[in-house]
Formats: structure tokens, C-alpha cells, sequence
């Protein structure tokens, strides 16, 4: 059975491809990464550096897209209308309707459309097999970046052809602290966070991060929370940070802000930020 690594060019799934190279895991026959067309410069610049190095193990690394997440979030509009454009692109993002005390968020969907599918599209390509045939049970293995100190997040698979393995669970437990050590020993450089840069599952200091060391991902940020706010078919408006303030106005140096508190435990499945 082959096996092809869900890479998020994150620190866990950096580590699970760099392990496969160097053979502490068994050799995997690929890695496939799900460009959303919206990720920061450091991760790019990192997935080509995962490409040369993992090429010298004859390990190819795969880029697959469905499009540009930014650009269709902006052109979009809610599924049934007759808008011009194709449907809303189902972020996380943040709602307020005037009158109502409590914030909502949208349905999230973009990890599954941007990332989930294309990844399975490819797999299913390399069976051989077209749109909606019939694959066998258990034909292939999925590794996912997902470490032990998030094991919550580890999924049984829910297609019958697809096989999830979670290596740094089961094969060689490490945390992400373990995973930063294993890089580090072996000479490895530190990978970025690897999310969107509108990602709304985001701290303060990450925003606070953000808007310092990378100013030119905060303006496009920030562009794109001012682009959204009535996007067309939803109640209210619609916001990047969970405040429901415009992002450039939010106050990022609040008592809870300043705990760091981490949105990542609400994202999903192994597919973003590993």
C-alpha cells in the first residue's frame, strides 16, 4: 500500500517528512501539499527548501490547488443566488447583526474545499481511478502532522479508500517541543506557521506578530477584513477578528490578549498549521 503524506509545511509535518527522509519513519512515496494561493511568503520559501531536500531522498513533494482562496472569498457569493461569481467560499469568519449582543462565525468549509478535496483528488488520480468510481477499501495511507500533544484532533478516515496514520501518535510519539528538538539535533531550520494569512483562527499575538514582523501580510489582512464586511447574501456584518472590530482597530495588548490564547485546538483535521 503506498502512503503520501498530507503536508502542511508545518513544524509536525515537516518533522513526519524529514523522519521518512532520514529513516526513522518508513519511506514515504510522496508528500502532497493544498495551496490555498494565500499563505505567508515564509511558508512558500519553506515548501521549496521541504522540495529540494526531500528530493535528495527520492521523495517527490506535490503542490495542488483548487484556486485562490483570497480572490474567491471576495467574488463570491452565499450558495443559490444567481450573483455572478461562484459561491461564498465558507471561512471562519466572525458575524455581528445590530441589536444582537452575541457574536456568530460562518460555517467553516475552507479547509475541506482548499485542502481536504484537492489532496484527495490528487490521491484518487494516482490510483487511476476517474471522478466517482469506485475505489477499494484501505487502497491507500494518509500520514498527518498531527502530534501527540493534539491527538484530539487525530480523525478515523471517512472516505473507505483512505487509511488515516497519525506517526508522531503512534510510531513516534513527540509534542510539537519534541518535534522543534528533533529539527533542531538534526541541523533542521524552524518552519513558519503554516495558515493563511486571513486565517481568523488566529491570537492577538499572532495578529500582534503579524502586524509587526510582516507588515505587508497585515496590510493584505487588513484589506481583505475591510473587503468583507457586507459581503453580499449574509446577515450583519462579517469581521477577521473574533471582537467583530475592524481588524486595524482591534486592541491587540488586552490582559487576555497578552495570555497568547491559541484559536489552533478549533481548527481541523491536520490539514492546516502542521
Amino acid at each position: 500500500m503506498k502512503s503520501f503524506l498530507a503536508l502542511g509545511a508545518g513544524v509536525q509535518s515537516t518533522t513526519v517528512l524529514l523522519m521518512s527522509c532520514v529513516g526513522e519513519l518508513p519511506r514515504l512515496d510522496g508528500a502532497i501539499f493544498a495551496d490555498t494561493g494565500w499563505e505567508p511568503k515564509a511558508v512558500y520559501v519553506h515548501l521549496a527548501w521541504l522540495e529540494e531536500e526531500a528530493a535528495k531522498y527520492n521523495i517527490p513533494v506535490s503542490r495542488v490547488s483548487k484556486g485562490d482562496l483570497r480572490a474567491d472569498a471576495l467574488i463570491s457569493r452565499v450558495r443559490g443566488t444567481k450573483a455572478e461569481g461562484t459561491r461564498w467560499a465558507s471561512m471562519p469568519l466572525y458575524t455581528k447583526v445590530d441589536g444582537q449582543e452575541k457574536e456568530g462565525m460562518i460555517r467553516r468549509q475552507c479547509t475541506n474545499e482548499y485542502k481536504i478535496e484537492p489532496i484527495q483528488k490528487d490521491l484518487r488520480a494516482r490510483l487511476g481511478y476517474e471522478p466517482r468510481q469506485v475505489i477499494p477499501t484501505a487502497a491507500i495511507e494518509q500520514w498527518f502532522g498531527i502530534s501527540r500533544d493534539e491527538m484530539r484532533r487525530a480523525r478515523i478516515s471517512q472516505v473507505r479508500w483512505i487509511i488515516n496514520r497519525y506517526p508522531l501518535i503512534f510510531d513516534v510519539p513527540k509534542t510539537r517541543q519534541q518535534c522543534l528538538q528533533w529539527l533542531a539535533e538534526h541541523g533542521y531550520p524552524e518552519p513558519p506557521r503554516s495558515a493563511c494569512i486571513g486565517c481568523p483562527f488566529r491570537s492577538a499575538f499572532e495578529w500582534r506578530q503579524m502586524r509587526d514582523e510582516r507588515p505587508e501580510e497585515w496590510d493584505d489582512a487588513v484589506s481583505f477584513d475591510k473587503a468583507i464586511r457586507n459581503n453580499g447574501g449574509l446577515r450583519g456584518q462579517v469581521f477577521l477578528h473574533r471582537s467583530c472590530v475592524p481588524l486595524d482597530e482591534v486592541d491587540l495588548s488586552t490582559a487576555e490578549e497578552r495570555g497568547q490564547l491559541s484559536l489552533w485546538n478549533n481548527e481541523c483535521q491536520g490539514m492546516c498549521g502542521v
